[in-house]
This record gives C-alpha cells, structure tokens and sequence, in this order.
C-alpha cells in the first residue's frame, strides 16, 4: 500500500526489506537511510537501493534502459562509510560504474530489456559492481572477476513490474555490486569473460553482441535523464503531452475519447489497463492520462496513493483513454495523444521523454525543490537544507560517516517523537 506521507526509505517494500536485515544482525559498519541504525555494507546498499527505487522517481538512462543512481550509489556509500573513504573517491567511482553500465547497456540492452529482463536489476549490476570495484581500488584482473561475479548474481524481470519485487530488483543489484567487488578482493574466482562468453550473460540473456554498428562514445551520464512524475518513465509522455493541452484549457467534462500511441514496448513495461493499487497506476498509461487530464501533481508521490486510485473521475476518464501500440520504426521515445472533445474537436500534442535537458539552472532548481518535497516530511526544513548543501559538497567531504551519520539520526528522532512513553 502507498500512503501519500512515505518517502522511499519509508515505503512499505523498503521498510519490509528493513526489518529483515534488522533480524539479521551483522557488523554495524554501514548506514541505510531511514534505519536509524548501521548495517552492513551488503545490507546497507540493499535497503538504500529498494529506497532509492521504491517511488519510481529515480534518474534513467534511455541507452541502457537502467535506473542508474538507484543501483550504483547505495553500494558506494556503504563501503565508503565502512572503509572511511572520500566523497570524491565516491564521485569517481560512480562514473566509472555508470559508464561502465552504459558501455554494456549500450551492447545488449534493447534484446536484453525485450526479453523481459528488467535492466535495472541485470545490466545495473554489472554497473554496481564496476563501480564498487573502483572504489575499493581493485587492479584489472580483480575488476574482471567481479563482472564475473556480478553477472551470475545479475536478476529482474518485467513482470514484477507493479510490485514491491520491482524496487527489490535494485536494492539486490546494488547488492551484487558491493559482494562482487569484496569477494574479488578476497580471491574468489570467476570467469573474466561472463559478457562474450559463448554461453555467458549477453549469449544467454539478449540476442548477443553486436558485430557492427556499435555507437557508444563513452559518455553516457552526459544524456542521464531525471524524473518529474513519480511513475515509470514510460508513462511521462503521456503525462507531459495531455499537460501541455491541459494547459490550453482542455477540462476533463469537455472529453469524449483518448488515444495514446506508444512505442510496441511499451505493453510490457506501463499498460496495465485497470490498476488497482498505487504501484499499478504508476505503470498504468491510461491511470496516468486521467491524472495528467485532471491536473493531478505526479511530481507529488501521494498522486499515486491507492486511495487515488479508486477516485471515479479518474477511473472514467481511464475508461475512455485507448492505447495504440505503433508499428515498428515509430520513434520508441515518443508518445502521441489524440484526444476528441463531445463538441467534436480534435487535440494532437507530441511528447519526446529523451529530449535534452535544457537550461542546467532551471534543471538544478527543480531537482533541489524535488529533494526538498521529498525530505522536508521526514526531516523538516533546516535540516533538509543542511542535508542539501551537504550533498552538494560531497566532493570535498573527507569522511562520509558524518553526513550519513545526521541523515539517518535526524530520521531516527524523528521517528521516536511519534512513538508513545516506555
């Protein structure tokens, strides 16, 4: 169930996943955020992963179809803390791993992700693990063993999409990352050619590597894309393109009929037809276009709250909203809304989700006010903004165990001030 105060680290698959670590038990080295204690550093990245994915408003890269911070970070942070390593060590890592999961992104993932396999969990862990690698300082061969081990830890699939199994898929390849890169620094063996073995990952998992016609320059956290709706990022065209016309004045009651036309690949990813919770309305275009249509703020998670779901306005105009899934050579970005009015007039507006940022200031603004809805609950607002300009001044941050160190007692005391005496 999502209630509309739950921020990731409070979600209900993030708090499960939680109290199954806390049951656990293991050397306290590491934190996750919303925990109020340490972890190890495997648990830790585990929890911070299903946080960082659990709302479905986490950055993606189109290449290779990956929610790439929610994968890659948690399990830097952790060892970093556990090993007492800098903020900057933690920035370079992070690219690494992320060029890395481009680099093979890039390779496989169109097969790979048609599949059926959910990148993020798959190709995502490949880039967890170069990263932590990285971070940790392993040479070359030991580097190739943890892409070996990551590959044979490597899971997700698309059908869980809609369920709290989704978020787990990135708290567990975030995981992997951390595991691959400790267990190769302890020697364990594995192959150093899981990627191009004739029976290894891209064989076995996608239509295998390319021969020819391979287009990556090695800059992908360039075209990194960040969320505005807290809904798979399928669904953003839509939500952008009935915007837009809304934004011209077209009202709900003045609606006849809504088409969408999507990208094939779609159907397997955001068309559930008739959600019933808040986790399916985020993989629902038609749900997505009702909320777009009644000016409902998805930039707000309580948008996607299961008691929104059972609204009847936006179940009718769900009602009348069609998908139309394009032929092939339609562009795989873009999303096309037709609507028709009961006057009998037409409405046509595009939407193209892998288009540029744009003006990296009015970018920064809306991720700072992003993060700032999003902590300010848990937090309140000094130290969300304190805990803002940290992160902001991560490169210059010696020793993380401050910083992660105030964000979760900042959490943990909040928590208590809610609990009853004794």
């Amino acid at each position: 169930m999502v209630r509309p105060g739950d921020r990731g680290g409070e979600e209900p698959a993030t708090r499960l996943i939680r109290q199954v670590a806390e049951a656990e038990g293991a050397a306290p080295v590491a934190s996750a955020v919303g925990g109020g204690r340490r972890f190890s550093a495997r648990q830790a990245a585990l929890v911070n992963g299903v946080a960082g994915h659990a709302l479905d408003y986490d950055d993606v890269n189109l290449a290779m179809r990956v929610h790439p911070t929610a994968v890659i970070l948690p399990g830097l942070l952790a060892l970093a803390e556990a090993e007492g390593l800098s903020g900057r060590a933690v920035i370079e890592a992070f690219v690494a791993g992320y060029e890395a999961a481009g680099m093979i992104g890039t390779l496989i993932s169109a097969s790979h992700y048609a599949r059926g396999f959910h990148a993020t969990g798959t190709i995502g862990a490949f880039g967890a693990a170069a990263a932590c690698a990285h971070l940790l300082g392993l040479d070359e061969e030991e580097t190739a063993r943890a892409y070996g081990l990551a590959g044979s830890q490597a899971a997700g699939l698309k059908a869980q999409f809609g369920t709290m199994a989704k978020p787990l898929h990135a708290g567990r390849a975030a995981e992997a990352g951390v595991m691959a890169a400790l267990w190769a620094r302890a020697g364990v063996s594995a192959r150093a050619d899981i990627l191009e073995h004739p029976r290894g990952f891209a064989a076995t998992q996608s239509d295998g590597l390319p021969t020819q016609g391979l287009t990556w320059d090695g800059y992908a956290l360039d075209r990194n894309l960040f969320k505005h709706h807290a809904a798979c990022f399928g669904a953003h065209g839509t939500l952008e393109a009935i915007g837009a016309l809304r934004r011209q004045g077209l009202a709900p009651d003045a609606v006849r009929a809504i088409r969408l036309k999507v990208d094939a690949g779609a159907d397997a990813m955001c068309n559930i037809a008739e959600p019933r919770t808040g986790l399916e309305a985020k993989f629902s275009l038609r749900f997505n276009a009702a909320l777009a249509l009644h000016g409902v703020d998805t930039s707000d998670v309580a948008a996607y709250a299961d008691s929104v779901v059972q609204r009847g306005d936006l179940q009718a105009v769900r009602a009348i909203t069609e998908v139309e899934l394009a032929p092939a050579g339609w562009p795989e970005d873009v999303t096309e809304v037709s609507i028709e009015t009961l006057d009998g007039r037409r409405f046509v507006a595009r939407h193209d989700v892998s288009r540029p940022a744009g003006d990296l200031n009015v970018l920064r603004g809306r991720l700072r006010t992003k993060f700032l809805n999003l902590v300010e609950p848990r937090l309140g607002a000094a130290h969300s903004k304190d805990l803002m300009s940290r992160v902001e001044t991560l490169a210059s941050t010696e020793d993380l165990v401050g910083l992660l160190a105030a964000a979760c007692g900042w959490l943990r005391r909040r928590r208590d001030r809610r609990l009853p005496p004794g």
